[in-house]
């Protein structure tokens, strides 16, 4: 099949253990883009999240980012949004507030925090992955009253990321959401997150919504990935490739096994798979 667009998840797949795209993946995208194949990260991420490399990659023109929630063009900016309605969210935001949680809002493209909570005591706290701590400290906006400055509007939330002190609460926590909010989307990409999206809202949807953009087929595209949050972008592409690191829920909706995210997935796709 001729392929027309590669949908990539960036953390643990275009991006390596230490959450950097390589010279050899920035070469290999120039030249499947010059080959005719568009190259679209689909991550988890907000937009001002993605690493600089990539959003100033001359080759890369679209982003899918908050688990679908909004496209980027660099020559239009925003295409495409979902939000969660202001009411809802603020109704949500007081359920996770409830437990023991660091959340963070990503709104307007940038993902916002609870600044007393943006430190190392906390990141140890919440059992945030040490390689993310980093992008944490240098992308957080950090502000006072969160909840209140969503619940009046402010922040319009693309998607809530919550960290857990305790896993118990975590498991009780998404009970509660999916009983009093079951329009709501719901996934994970790390062990003790949730991530919480508009109802409708995943990386599925945002491709879809990007091949509308595009006139693409969605059979024609390659879905690259790692974990639990690109499970509805696999059922969306034609093809799906999991890195070898990845869950195994991923890898049984795989229609290939691929390397891992630290040795050059872009390269292995220009050279085995289109």
């Amino acid at each position: 099949m001729d392929y027309s667009l590669i949908a990539v998840d960036m953390d643990g797949t275009l991006l390596n253990d230490s959450a950097r795209i390589s010279a050899e993946n920035l070469g290999a995208i120039e030249c499947i883009s010059k080959s005719g194949v568009q190259v679209v990260p689909v991550t988890g991420r907000t937009y001002y999240e993605i690493p600089q490399a990539a959003r100033d990659c001359p080759y890369i023109r679209y982003f899918v980012y908050s688990n679908g929630a909004g496209i980027y063009d660099k020559e239009r900016g925003t295409v495409y949004s979902s939000t969660v309605p202001v009411e809802t969210a603020a109704e949500i935001f007081s359920v996770l507030d409830s437990y023991e949680t660091f959340i963070e809002i990503y709104s307007g493209l940038h993902p916002w925090a609870d600044i007393t909570k943006l430190n190392e005591s906390s990141f140890e706290k919440y059992k945030i992955d040490p390689r993310f701590r980093k992008v944490i400290l240098s992308c957080r906006r950090g502000v006072e009253n969160i909840g209140e400055r969503l619940k009046s509007g402010e922040f319009k939330a693309e998607l809530f990321d919550v960290f857990f002190s305790s896993m118990g609460e975590r498991g009780e926590c998404y009970e509660r959401l999916r009983a009093e909010f079951p329009e709501i989307e719901i996934t994970s990409s790390m062990g003790n997150n949730l991530e919480i999206m508009n109802g409708g809202t995943h990386k599925g949807s945002g491709l879809l919504a990007l091949c509308r953009i595009l006139s693409a087929e969605p059979e024609k595209v390659i879905a690259v990935g790692d974990s639990g949050n690109d499970l509805r972008l696999f059922e969306t592409a034609g093809r799906r490739c999991a890195v070898s690191n990845a869950c195994a829920e991923l890898k049984e909706k795989a229609t290939d096994i691929i390397c891992s995210n630290n040795e050059n997935i872009m390269v292995y796709l220009e050279k085995n798979i289109l």
